[in-house]
């Protein structure tokens, strides 16, 4: 690890507990991966220590220093370089530390080291700055925006939930805190921001006062005012005095930074409900037990998107204009939420540990199951999955990840990532470089080792079809693992690629039996395996009037079905929810204005499955796919399911397991919604015949023995000619 310099910016607005919890826990993930450079400014006593920073660490006053160090590191191959989390100002001032960055990051890639990007927000959305940072952007190896808007609107990477929801109590304390009594959490935290020196901010009204008050008496609470960031001082002593002697935990001068945060946490841990305008207040609040309210005096967007990233909606109140009561109402409404967000939190933590290791195994280079060393003779074989794992939307990757959670008996699971996020081409070209370079370290140790590719279509068939033919003239056993919905058509209009890349392979695993029969053009049926997708049983839980879609909002998947059928439906059954789960990719067929709807954009897939577990139905109104998880996933979690007669659907929803439909059918599927959202008893047996299915046919324990087998049968049909011969010399 020593032989690696991550290269990060730790200096932010030192007078601010929350940059310090922003910007530690990646501070943290950097050191782990090789020695930290890290520059801070002229940071004051206390900033340095309440960033977690060690003596082994090295660091720099002077930015010109720290840049110059980063070239000599970066020319000598060794450095990998880090941006600061935390708001990215979007305009021709506030993009300096990209432009200024820009010939370092460069090198730093034409030398062969990472750039990453975690834990950074957009303050402003407009439409030139955005064109500015396309080459920032461009050249970062991982990126991972702290918000879905900001991901929406810069690109080149996804959404992870911000960094400072990783830090905190743990999560068997959190869980534990829920049954908390009212004397051990019997405070109502109240911070504000101070005035700006340009735009002075407005003081609570009369109003204000009494709806705090209110909440705190409707909760049975004491009143505290808290000071996070320093110059918010003498107004929290103001706001105290307001509330009529509420008690204050100021920060004063003599306090350095560390001891304020936890002299902080120590309140948060005693606090039922934290009401605040400052994001960070919030999420420390939180990641020590308390609700959260974004208590505002504007319409900023800030607080409420933040936590929407993590499933979270309609926690801001903007107080302009409300009487005591109503605001008092509206905070003790969204207080009673606790559980609710403290759920959504231990989510959070999940996406981001997987963020984390995303971190990680980019800056390592080269996947840490590719070891330099000799193979072991004893060893079981090795499986090698050439894709992409990680919390990533998508089907063949939820495939990959559940291959390698799973304990297989008598072969190790290991990936090869061969691709980028997407937009992402210089990481897809690096990938796909080392990946190549992987299999030829496998096949040089003489490994006992397959390699299975999973391809769907145009450039999946071109690149990891490309590490398939390698393999194989290598002398490695190869699996194509197909996947996609479009596949049919790619073979169509490129039959002699298929037909390359099959031919390359001692296996093929598909979906469908159509996709099979395709394959049977290029290779002998022999060859072919149609093996389903498989995925874990889920958590029983107690279920609720949501139904669930969960992919890509598109025309494909049928958004616009999906959106005329429940129009109708939702009128007649107001009590039920629709819960849309994706990432938006045709925006102008999505009507925002759907009643009783929720879009929650891009979500983690463990969000997903918790989505699934509570969801009473799930809907899936596609046009085309293959064998979508999505199906498999909620059949696993009891919702009774309702889809479209393409792919591989039929096979697996047919004889009442499910509910078919023609696909583009609006009012045969506003049908099937209003029967499954009337009739309890009929849903339910949909539901347990659809469970019934998958345990029987689905589910990773019937189908995982299978894949098992074929993955070892490669080996072996590989393998036999070698023994063959050996046997020959012997006699």
């Amino acid at each position: 690890m020593t032989s690696r310099d991550i290269f990060a910016v730790g200096r932010g607005q030192y007078e601010n507990i929350g940059d310090i919890i922003l910007r530690r826990p990646l501070l943290d993930w950097a050191r782990a991966a090789g020695t930290l450079h890290v520059y801070v400014g002229n940071s004051p006593d206390g900033y340095d220590e309440g960033l977690g920073l060690r003596p082994e660490d090295h660091v720099y006053r002077s930015f010109g220093r720290w840049y110059a160090a980063l070239l000599r590191s970066a020319l000598r191959g060794r450095a990998h370089s880090v941006y600061k989390p935390g708001e990215v100002q979007l305009t021709l001032i506030g993009m300096k530390e990209h432009v200024t960055m820009l010939p370092a990051v460069s090198l730093v890639r034409l030398r062969g080291g990472t750039v990453s990007r975690v834990g950074v927000g957009a303050r402003n959305f407009a439409p030139f700055p955005r064109a500015l940072m396309w080459p920032s952007n461009a050249l970062s190896s991982y990126t991972r925006w702290r918000d879905d808007r900001t991901a929406a609107y810069l690109g080149h990477g996804p959404a992870s939930p911000d960094l400072g929801f990783y830090e905190g109590m743990p999560d068997d304390e959190l869980v534990a805190s829920l049954g908390d009594g009212r004397a051990e959490r019997d405070l109502l935290v109240v911070s504000l921001r101070a005035d700006a020196e340009v735009a002075p901010r407005p003081y609570p009204d009369g109003e204000w006062f009494a709806g705090i008050r209110g909440a705190a008496d409707a909760l049975d609470l004491r009143i505290c005012v808290v000071s996070q960031v320093s110059v918010d001082d003498g107004r929290s002593h103001r706001l105290a005095a307001d509330l009529g002697g509420a008690e204050v935990v100021s920060w004063p001068e003599s306090r350095g930074h560390g001891p304020q945060e936890a002299r902080l946490r120590e309140v948060y841990r005693r606090t039922a409900v934290v009401a605040s305008d400052r994001l960070h207040v919030l999420i420390a609040g939180l990641t020590e037990g308390s609700g959260a309210v974004g208590l505002q005096l504007d319409d900023s967007d800030k607080i409420s998107r933040h936590f929407s990233t993590i499933g979270l909606e309609d926690l801001t109140i903007n107080s302009t204009g409300l009487t005591g009561d109503e605001l008092a109402d509206r905070i003790v409404r969204i207080a009673r939420r606790r559980r609710e967000q403290v759920g959504a939190l231990l989510l959070a933590r999940e996406r981001l540990r997987a963020t984390k290791q995303g971190f990680h195994d980019t800056i390592a280079q080269a996947p840490a199951s590719v070891s330099t060393a000799a193979p072991d003779a004893s060893a079981r074989p090795r499986i090698y999955h050439v894709g992409r794992a990680g919390d990533i939307p998508g089907g063949m990757t939820q495939v990959i990840n559940a291959y390698l959670a799973w304990p297989f008996e008598n072969v190790s699971v290991r990936v090869l990532e061969s691709r980028g996020d997407p937009g992402d081409h210089i990481t897809a070209a690096r990938r796909l470089v080392r990946t190549l370079r992987n299999v030829r370290a496998i096949a040089r140790r003489g490994e006992r080792a397959v390699i299975v590719t999973h391809l769907s279509e145009r450039g999946s068939f071109l690149r990891e079809g490309l590490v398939a033919r390698y393999a194989n003239r290598l002398g490695l056993p190869v699996i194509a693992h197909l996947h996609g919905s479009e596949y049919a058509q790619y073979e169509r209009s490129n039959p002699a690629s298929v037909a390359r890349v099959l031919q390359a392979c001692t296996k093929v695993i598909t979906l469908s039996q159509d996709s099979s029969d395709i394959s049977a053009r290029h290779v002998p049926a022999d060859r072919i395996e149609l093996v389903p997708n498989a995925i874990p049983s889920g958590t029983p839980r107690a279920k609720e009037k949501l139904v669930v879609f969960g992919g890509v909002v598109s025309h494909r998947k049928g958004i616009d079905v999906l959106q005329e059928a429940w129009r109708e439906v939702s009128d007649e059954h107001p009590e039920w929810e629709l819960v849309v789960a994706g990432p938006v990719r045709d925006e102008h067929l999505v009507d925002r204005a759907l009643p009783r709807t929720r879009w929650l954009g891009s979500v983690s897939h463990a969000r997903l499955m918790e989505l699934l577990e509570r969801a009473e139905i799930a809907v899936l109104p596609s046009r085309d796919e293959a064998m979508p998880m999505f199906i498999l996933e909620a059949m696993a979690r009891r919702a009774c399911v309702i889809s479209t007669e393409v792919g591989g659907i039929p096979l697996v929803l047919g004889g009442g397991a499910g509910v078919l439909l023609p696909p583009g059918d609006a009012a045969g599927l506003g049908e099937a919604l209003r029967k499954a959202v009337g009739d309890a008893t009929w849903r339910a047996e949909v539901a347990a015949q659809g469970h019934s299915r998958f345990e029987e046919e689905y589910s990773a324990e019937s189908v995982y023995p299978r894949v098992e087998r074929i993955w070892l049968d490669a080996l072996d049909d590989r393998e036999a000619p070698s023994r063959q011969r050996l046997a020959l010399r012997s006699a």
